[in-house]
């Protein structure tokens, strides 16, 4: 018995998922898809170069000889590759064409430059701290 109900609970929780489109069909309204996207490759570039001023910092440590030069480069670089980053986001195709399309003036778009902004401060501070420039 605890099969049969076990077997019809499972084929009930199945057939409920059968009537989602995947998310490749569905239709995104606006522009708050593409802004969330270009959120996420934000924050990727803020923790790459949170985590390359953590490799520099413990290269700079001087208590593995052979490694710590590379560290410490390799650091240094995540923290330059973390601002080219964002600066590509900003002055990419994607965003040209959402401000050719009127969304410039946007609560969303408005987050997104500040977000922006912010992060890029954070990294001139990380930068600062490593000398990258």
């Amino acid at each position: 018995m605890k099969r049969m109900t076990l077997l019809a609970a499972a084929i009930a929780l199945l057939s409920l998922g059968s009537g989602v489109r995947p998310l490749n069909a569905q239709e995104h309204h606006g522009v708050s898809m593409e802004l969330h996207h270009m959120h996420l490759v934000i924050n990727h570039a803020v923790q790459m170069a949170a985590e390359g001023c953590n490799l520099a910092m413990l290269g700079e440590m001087n208590m593995a000889p052979g490694i710590d030069d590379q560290a410490v480069e390799h650091g240094k670089g995540m923290i330059r590759e973390g601002k080219a980053l964002i600066k590509s986001v900003l002055q990419s195709k994607a965003m040209t064409e959402l401000h050719e399309k009127g969304a410039g003036e946007g609560k969303e778009m408005t987050y997104t430059h500040k977000l922006a902004e912010a992060a890029l401060a954070y990294i001139d501070r990380l930068e600062e701290m490593h000398s990258t420039k």
